[in-house]
């Protein structure tokens, strides 16, 4: 009897055994979820509902810009640029990797970010604004005053990433601006060169229904009065007298379905008592679209009267 007993249990253990310890294993069917990541986490971007929360949105990404600058967080400037990102000031035009000098080298402190107007176009979002700071560029000062500035963002990878950048600021006299250091590509240049050549000649030339054509519903600009929109472009082109625009250096690059060209234009104008000089400057417009369906949604032109 005890034997059988002891068979019994023997037999009930080594049954019952291997399945207690194989227990956690089949326990473990399903993997442990991973950590999140916070840029997981992260919310990402979207339009707003409304022009408040538009201008808001314009204020936040001015403001997070300029205190990038200020901090000398070139990491993060250079994050916040789309690749073929260009920038115009009174020195010329930059693309990303050339901007970094110039920009550690303004030495930005203390900037105040005013007047801040957003507009949206499609997938683009243009903010213009005044900007005041102290700032310097080869040992000359800036200009003190708050002066335009303009940017155009984009939502890309599920962030806002800037496409183009004009800065108004500039020493007194403003100088001659220098070449590109960066080439570009050649059929994109120009391509860029027709398309702003078109634009401006049909200025010129005064054919101000094709003019007004060419320009988005939403556009803004920025030039020595400041920033203005569309309509103030449409009766600039009816009074002003234009010389023959001549292109320099033309530059051209895509960020999704814009084409960011600049370059040192050299015309003349005269509206009423005011004269801007034929000399050459930067000057920077941004399409949207393509062929003769583009539409200009942004301008920057840094000449000014002497």
């Amino acid at each position: 009897m005890k034997t059988n007993r002891i068979c019994k249990l023997f037999y009930v253990i080594s049954f019952i055994a291997p399945v207690l310890f194989c227990a956690p294993l089949f326990a473990q069917t399903t993997a442990p979820a991973a950590p999140t990541s916070a840029a997981a986490t992260a919310v990402a971007a979207s339009w707003p509902a409304d022009e408040a929360g538009l201008n808001a949105l314009a204020g936040k990404l001015l403001n997070g810009w300029f205190q990038q600058i200020a901090d000398k967080d070139m990491k993060g400037v250079m994050a916040a640029m789309q690749p073929n990102f260009q920038v115009v000031t009174f020195e010329g035009v930059f693309d990303p990797a050339t901007s970094m000098a110039h920009v550690s080298n303004l030495g930005t402190k203390a900037p105040t970010v005013s007047k801040v107007i957003a507009t949206r176009v499609g997938d683009a979002l243009i903010a213009t604004c005044l900007v005041k700071a102290d700032q310097e560029m080869d040992g000359k000062k800036l200009s003190s005053d708050a002066m335009p500035r303009l940017g155009v963002w984009q939502i890309v990878d599920g962030a806002w990433k800037i496409a183009a950048w004009a800065s108004l600021s500039s020493p007194s006299p403003r100088p001659a601006p220098k070449a590109p250091a960066f080439a570009g590509d050649a059929a994109l240049n120009a391509q860029g060169a027709a398309m702003l050549t078109k634009l401006l000649m049909a200025q010129h030339k005064k054919e101000l229904p094709a003019f007004d054509a060419m320009l988005a519903t939403g556009l803004q600009i920025v030039n020595f009065k400041g920033q203005l929109g569309r309509d103030d472009m449409i009766n600039g082109a009816k009074r002003a007298t234009t010389e023959m625009p001549v292109l320099a250096d033309t530059r051209a690059t895509k960020c999704g379905d814009l084409l960011v060209v600049t370059c040192n234009l050299t015309m003349g104008q005269k509206v009423a008592f005011t004269t801007i000089p034929a000399d050459p400057a930067p000057f920077l417009a941004v399409f949207q679209g393509s062929g003769d369906g583009a539409k200009v949604i942004a301008i920057a032109n840094t000449n000014k009267p002497k």
